[in-house]
């Protein structure tokens, strides 16, 4: 299983909820997701500014990604609270998922404390309260 958590995506003044996944590896040295190509054109329109950036996967290969220029805001959002803004990069992808990687995550201040059963909570409540992933 995964760490599903819903997120709002926002550019400019639209925004968009969707379901992004935590656990995946994906890391990075500045905050960053995949942003599938549907998304990207709903938040951008069908025209935007990309680069084609390396990214180095977990297994220590490369990959060409389409990096969009514009910056993203990007929220956490429970039930109680809402976690954000993040300013976070997309890479365009094919798939369906957004990935969020490790450094969005830690800026958002999320801790998984189980991957396998999607529990997690935010910096402030650990010891005190566990969170359940959203479930698609």
């Amino acid at each position: 299983m995964v760490l599903r958590l819903k997120i709002k995506i926002c550019y400019r003044n639209k925004c968009i909820e969707e379901v992004g996944i935590a656990n995946s590896g994906f890391s990075g040295e500045k905050p960053e997701i995949t942003l599938p190509e549907e998304i990207a054109k709903t938040l951008f329109g069908e025209k935007f500014s990309i680069v084609f950036s390396e990214k180095i996967l977990g297994d220590g290969s490369r990959v060409s990604l389409a990096k969009i220029n514009e910056p993203l805001e990007l929220y956490v959002v429970t039930e109680d609270r809402v976690e954000g803004p993040v300013k976070v990069y997309a890479y365009m992808v094919k798939s369906s998922l957004i990935l969020i990687n490790d450094k969005t995550l830690s800026s958002l201040r999320i801790v998984i404390i189980d991957p396998y059963y999607g529990i997690w909570c935010f910096r402030d409540e650990i010891g005190r309260r566990e969170r359940k992933g959203v479930t698609v």
